[in-house]
Parts: C-alpha cells; structure tokens; sequence
C-alpha cells in the first residue's frame, strides 16, 4: 500500500495493472508491505469517503502473453482453448481441432505448437496465411494476433496468449482493506503518526504495517473490503437471501447471454455473417420500400438483383479463377455497363423483328434470338480483353476470363427477368383457375432465381473460349467462333423447345447438357490449356501458363 506518488501496482487474474490508493488521513505505509491475513485499520484512523476507490486501474501497454500461458483462438465466433504443451491443427479437414469450412484453406493448413519462448504458429498446407494483407509462414504469437486463412479475404483467425497470472489477486481487481467505522468513544484526532520504514524484513518473515499479523509465511490476498458505491450490508428492503439469488441471476444472464462479448468479436467483420445479416433482411426491405410502387417490373429487378451476387459467389467458387483485384473489377464493371447499354440499343430490337412476345418462335428464328444475345454477351468480354492486350499488353487467365463472362450472363438475365416477371404478374393478376395461377408463380419464381443462371452458364462457356483466343492468336477467329456458337445453339434450341413440345422435359435434359458442359470446363480448363499450348497446330505460347504451373490443390 502506498501514496499515489509513489504507486504500489499489482496484477489481476487478467493481467491488469492496479494501484492502491490510501485514503485521506491515513499514514503511509512502508515500501513493500502488503496487509497480513485479518489486517484492520486502526480504529482511530478516519474512515474512508463514502464510494471510495482503494484501487485505479495503473497505465500499462498491451497485455502480452507469458511462458506457462493457455492460448485462446477464435474461427468464426466458435472459441477453442490450448494449454502449454498441445499440439493444435488447423484445417478443412473434420479431424483438425480447429476445422474451417473455408474451401480456400488447405486440409492440413496449420499447427499452433507451444515452444521454449511461447506459442508459434506455422503454415503446413499448400493455401496461404496472410498477416495484416502479407502471406506468412510462421509467427510468434507473444500477443494477440490476427491471422487470415486461405486468401486474403478468407476467415478470420484470432490468437490471443493468456496473461501472466498474479499469485496474489484472486481477480481484476484487488480489494481494498475494510472500511474502518466511526472511531471509538474517547479517541479520534489526531492521527497516530506513521511508522517509520522498518529493514528489509528477514527471509520468510512479512513487513507488519502495524503490526497485526506477526506470523511468517507467504502474504495472503488482501483483506475484503466493499469498494462498490453503495454502502456496506444488505441493500435497503432486501435480505442476504434475496440479494444472493438476484446476483446469481445477473451472472447467469451474463454467462448465458454474452451480449456485451457478442458486440466486441471480431467474427462481425467477416463477409459469411454480413452476407447473412443482409439476405435475411432485404426481403422485408423490399416489402417496406416498394410496397406501394406501380411498376410491375419492380419486383423482378429486386429479386433478381438479390439473386445473382450468390451465383456470382457460387460461380468464383466453382471457376477459381484466382484474386480478383482492381484490374478484374474495373474489367467487370465495364463488362456488365456495356451489356446493359447494348441490350436496350440493339439486342431488344433484333428480338423484336424475330418474334413477338409471348408467341413461340419457329426454329430460324431461335437461332437468330440464340445468337444475338449470346453475342450480346460475348462481346463485351471480347473487347476487354484485345484492349488489355493492345494497349496494356496484359494477358488473363482463360478461367479468369470465364468468370467475367458469368457477371456479364447475370447482367443479362437481371435485366431480362426484371421484363418478364412483370408479364407473370399480370398472368397471376387474371388467372382463371388455380392451376395457371400457381403456374404463373412456378414462372415468375424461375424467372428469378434461375434465369441468370442459364445465362451466365452459356456466357461462361462462350468467354473461355474467348480467353483461348486472345492467348492464342493463330487461332483466335476459330476459337472465338466455336465459343459463341456452342451456347448459341444451345440457346436456340432452349427457347424453341419451349413452345415445340408440351413438355417441359426437353427444356430440362438441354439445360442439364449445358451444365454439363459449363462444369465440365470449371474442372479441366488448365489442363485444356495445356494441351492447347503444347499442341503444334495452335502454334501459340500463353504468358500465363509460361508464368504459373497448375497450383496444386489446397487439400495436400
């Protein structure tokens, strides 16, 4: 115990400095001493001010973890707890004692082992681990530490060492010595005098300040004393019974419902549980906001826009095409604005003099709508890439370029379902029987949900090619032409067997093909490259492959 100006500070369980404060009137204590085991004060000392604070939090840095201390991780909110000693593995495989769903990250990925001077963490897989945005392969954990697993938007992992623990504070915060009452009758001012500064006490023996405790032995934690603001005893019209459970309550609530940890975890910064919060709530958004609008087109844009960030998510998890950085986002963006510009420009009125709405169309006539707007698609894809090679001299990676023809196909069928839909509502809106009503919502729902789908899976294929292409130049008309004309006809032949046959079977088995196909070139598109590099009659070497080996997978 000491004045302020010269602090004694301990430690708390959680490695938080304190300092004693003496209360006014009281005499300094000797440097050193620590009350002995049933210390009071002197009764004729001043009882303390009413609320008073015996200790302050002391200025300290940030809490480092120290050799004999557990580790704390946290993946995604879910916490783990490793002693000193134990070996822990972590990965996507279900035998780790961390196990991350993320498919970026390696099955064996990493191993958190304890060591002479504390934790190390070190990366064993193939996939990456980024340390504030650089990729790392061993690090001291001697504070808290914050990891990213598989790439550099992957999930979140938080290492945090325990504190040194202090063998004399049995809590955050030490307690004060207990509150003297009133002095007795007879004594009061003034106060005896301090005593002075004894020796350095002999081994084993404490430094009585006064002398109340004269046997030897280790100091026991200071005496209980009731530093809450409220004065001691039981609280006014409350017994000890009741004011124990209504505690107990309060801890419990805590315990079972960490509201305050919950809103200080840092899993809230991960994209999963933003992307959660936000699809949970727009549907209710929608209803709030255009409840009230006459444009039937509106429920089609919303759910369509909704919609197709998921495929674009599903479409970069099935094409890994690699990073996306500024220059596929800038390539991306001037992707879907020239879709949008070119659809209302020229490809709406192609479609217009090859059929009329709601009509079916004979078979030329697919094949005239088949081509057009796979063209529609295609070419944005085509002129990002011969500008970048023209004028930036940058090659992509077929995949990469794949991917972008997906976000131009999403494009498209947004703004396609956004027209359509609203001729669906107007069906549900008259329908005459059930049947062509619950007909009309299958439609609508369709429309929503999958109609981007199709087009970013036709887009997709028609765009590797194109990335084929503008790697290889001897063959680059052929290979841009089988590209487009694939999905054209497979297009074609969607839209023509709608209104040919009255089934909807045919429409399925020829969208069932396509996605055979699409997925077929998500699983082999760097080996057919290789192929075609390799091969004398494409004559063509592609930068890309010349600067990269197939990346081995992420689970060895």
């Amino acid at each position: 115990m000491a004045f302020t100006s010269s602090p004694q500070e301990r430690t708390g369980a959680e490695g938080t400095g304190w300092v004693f404060q003496v209360p006014p009137g009281w005499p300094a204590p000797p440097a050193g001493w620590q009350p002995p085991p049933g210390w009071q004060p002197d009764p004729s000392w001043p009882p303390a001010p009413p609320g008073w604070e015996f200790w302050r939090p002391a200025p300290s840095g940030e809490t480092v973890g120290v050799p004999g201390s557990e580790i704390h991780v946290t993946l995604e909110g879910q916490p783990y707890d490793f002693q000193p000693g134990q070996l822990a593995r972590i990965g996507r495989a279900t035998d780790n004692d961390v196990v991350v769903s993320y498919p970026a990250v390696s099955r064996k990925h990493a191993q958190l082992s304890w060591a002479q001077d504390g934790w190390l963490f070190e990366n064993v897989g193939q996939a990456p681990t980024f340390l504030d945005g650089q990729p790392v392969t061993r690090v001291a954990v001697s504070q808290v530490t914050e990891l990213t697993l598989g790439s550099a938007h992957g999930p979140l992992l938080r290492l945090e060492p325990a504190p040194a623990p202090s063998p004399q504070a049995p809590g955050p915060q030490p307690p004060g010595p207990p509150v003297p009452g009133p002095p007795a009758a007879g004594r009061g001012a003034p106060w005896p005098p301090a005593p002075p500064a004894p020796d350095p006490p002999a081994a084993g023996r404490g430094a009585p300040w006064p002398p109340a405790s004269p046997a030897p032995g280790p100091r026991a934690p200071w005496p209980p004393a009731s530093p809450a603001p409220h004065p001691a005893g039981p609280r006014p019209g409350l017994g000890p019974a009741a004011e124990s459970a209504g505690d107990e309550l309060v801890a419990a609530f805590r315990i079972l419902i960490p509201i305050r940890s919950w809103l200080t975890n840092p899993g809230w910064r991960q994209g999963l549980r933003l992307l959660v919060i936000a699809y949970a709530l727009l549907p209710l958004v929608f209803i709030a906001v255009f409840a009230s609008s006459g444009n039937l087109t509106t429920p089609g844009w919303a759910y369509s826009l909704y919609t197709a960030p998921l495929w674009a998510i599903g479409f970069w998890l099935l094409i890994r095409p690699g990073p996306i950085r500024k220059l596929e986002i800038q390539v991306g963006i001037g992707i879907i604005i020239w879709t949008v510009v070119w659809m209302n420009v020229v490809t709406i009125n192609i479609n217009d003099h090859l059929g009329k709405p709601g009509q079916a169309l004979s078979f030329p006539a697919a094949i005239g709508v088949g081509l057009n707007e796979e063209i529609t698609k295609a070419l944005p894809v085509l002129v990002a890439g011969l500008i970048l090679l023209k004028f930036r001299s940058v090659k992509l990676d077929p995949k990469m370029w794949m991917f972008l023809g997906t976000i131009a196909g999403l494009t498209f069928g947004v703004f396609e379902a956004a027209l359509y839909t609203s001729q669906e509502i107007l069906i549900i809106n008259h329908a005459q029987v059930a049947s062509e009503a619950v007909t009309a919502v299958l439609s609508f729902a369709e429309r929503v949900f999958v109609d981007g789908f199709q087009h970013a899976v036709w887009a997709g294929i028609s765009a590797f090619f194109i990335g084929m292409g503008i790697n290889y130049p001897r063959r680059r008309v052929p290979l841009v032409l089988l590209g487009v004309s694939i999905p054209a006809a497979l297009h074609a032949l969607n839209d023509w067997s709608a209104g040919a046959f009255n089934s909807y079977w045919v429409w399925i088995v020829i969208q069932a093909f396509s996605l055979f196909l699409f997925l077929g070139y998500t699983m082999s598109a760097t080996s057919i490259e290789r192929q075609v590099r390799q091969a004398p009659m494409f004559r063509g070497e592609s930068l890309i492959m010349e600067a990269f080996s197939e990346p081995k997978d992420a689970d060895t």
